[in-house]
């Protein structure tokens, strides 16, 4: 008998945590450790005041460089980003918002009017999910008893526990998958 437990990230576009897993195709799962608290999800984040230096001249996108955080692309689940800009040395500072002077697709941002002049200044507030797995915050009881564990091979959901009993056994045909967030660990006859 083996166990194989999870490793954990974090979707940066849901703040959904992603449990992933590897045995030997032809391991047989016996058995699931299930946790006695589950975790909801990522939190927000607010990024403030990130400076950013957008190249001279005319510029219609920028990418925000890695490794600063992926801002969440869906404006209906965070609030609207924010920048700040000096189109150039000695011009005035305008304040920019989301959907009115700019868009967010992950790092890129593409600006509605063009970016222009030389020594551009800029900083942008924005919110994203933290994506570090080691943050995230287990607080949600689980009760085996009202329980679904289901683990995902090859696009397949396979349901191996069930309100109270071990559903099924799974001989691995696929060498990783993922589970969801009531697995803790996975035991095989490995």
């Amino acid at each position: 008998m083996a166990k194989v437990t999870m490793t954990t990230t974090v979707n940066p576009q849901t703040g959904a945590p992603i449990n992933t897993f590897t045995v030997t195709a032809g391991d047989v799962i016996k058995a699931v450790v299930l946790r006695t608290k589950l975790c909801a999800g990522a939190y927000q984040t607010r990024e403030v005041n990130l400076s950013l230096t957008i190249p001279d001249g005319t510029q219609a996108t920028f990418d925000i460089p890695a490794p600063n955080p992926i801002p969440i692309n869906n404006i209906n689940i965070r609030p609207a980003a924010t920048m700040v800009v000096q189109q150039g040395a000695g011009v005035e500072e305008e304040n920019w918002v989301e959907g009115v002077n700019f868009i967010i697709d992950g790092r890129t941002l593409t600006f509605v009017n063009n970016f222009v002049g030389t020594d551009k200044v800029a900083t942008i507030s924005y919110t994203y999910y933290d994506p570090t797995a080691a943050n995230l915050t287990y607080d949600v009881p689980v009760y085996p008893s009202n329980t679904k564990g289901v683990i995902t091979m090859d696009g397949l959901n396979l349901i191996v526990w069930n309100e109270g009993i071990l559903a099924q056994e799974v001989k691995a045909w696929a060498t990783t998958g993922t589970a969801n967030g009531v697995i803790e660990a996975l035991i095989t006859d490995a």
